[in-house]
């Protein structure tokens, strides 16, 4: 992977993580029957890219992609069951073992949403994780804030986005911003012409309060970034057996199987690169 990262095929900055079934080999036993030690397969139900809740005996694959050449940069197999939460330590730890440079930001599903991981990445990666919030059926949003975290003004009114930078979000009044017709005026809440303005800070809530902020076309070119991991499973799964193809028992050579599958990805493309750079320097 270092190779790869040194001829610049890679752009590390942004780092997408997720987990996909892999079906035993082995006959499935009943739930009561499972064995909970951590190696055997058991059953796993998570959704699927259209919100449909699937489940299956046997493993799960988690990986970190890098966006760019959509190979796997971290990989682990652990029974179905096991939460995808439990193990992003593990995946972002062997991504920073496996790259030279430091990823910015770290893409992952709403599966992920736990404190946890947003504190982890912000103190000890020195970076941002990009995860939709999970209201885990909330039936209202914080005290003061949107759904998204965006502050409420006074008088009920979202306020503006006004540009982050170095764990800050700055946000404006949405009256001086021309954004609304406040009845109260801007007067209402500040003696300020430029308005009233909140700050939000991650050090504050790492969960709720991300940079670039939530909602923004930042995020959002962010978090799309993401399905280069979804794109990595349907290659795995397509050419290298990991939908139906498997055919070996337990997880240590289940687990052999994956690594010779990325090992082959990477080196696949390695190599292609190396003699399109030979060409390039006989031409």
């Amino acid at each position: 992977m270092k190779t790869a990262e040194s001829m610049g095929l890679l752009d590390t900055s942004s780092i997408a993580i997720d987990a996909s079934k892999v079906n035993a080999k082995e006959k499935s036993v009943s739930r009561k029957n499972i064995k909970d030690d951590g190696q055997s397969a058991n059953w796993g139900s998570k959704l699927d890219t259209n919100g449909n809740q699937i489940t299956w005996f046997g493993y799960k694959l988690h990986i970190a992609t890098d966006v760019k050449s959509e190979l796997p940069v971290a990989l682990s197999i652990t029974p179905a069951s096991t939460n995808d939460g439990i193990m992003a330590e593990n995946i972002l730890e062997q991504c920073s073992n496996n790259l030279n440079s430091k990823p910015h930001y770290y893409l992952m599903d709403a599966g992920y949403d736990q404190k946890s991981i947003y504190e982890l990445i912000r103190k000890d990666y020195k970076a941002q994780a990009i995860i939709p919030l999970n209201h885990r059926r909330a039936k209202e949003p914080p005290e003061g804030l949107d759904w998204d975290a965006t502050p409420i003004c006074s008088a009920g009114y979202r306020m503006i986005y006004w540009g982050g930078s170095n764990g800050v979000n700055k946000f404006r009044c949405p009256h001086v911003t021309g954004k609304c017709d406040c009845p109260f005026g801007s007067s209402w809440c500040s003696d300020s012409n430029y308005g009233m303005v909140v700050k939000t800070r991650a050090r504050q809530d790492s969960r709720l309060f991300t940079v670039p902020h939530r909602g923004t076309s930042n995020w959002k070119l962010l978090y799309n970034k993401r399905t280069s991991v979804e794109r990595c499973f349907g290659r795995l799964k397509e050419h290298l057996g990991f939908e139906t193809g498997l055919n070996v028992r337990g997880i240590k050579k289940v687990k052999t199987h994956a690594y010779l599958s990325v090992i082959t990805m990477i080196a696949s493309v390695v190599a292609i690169n190396n003699d399109k750079s030979s060409a390039d320097i006989s031409a």
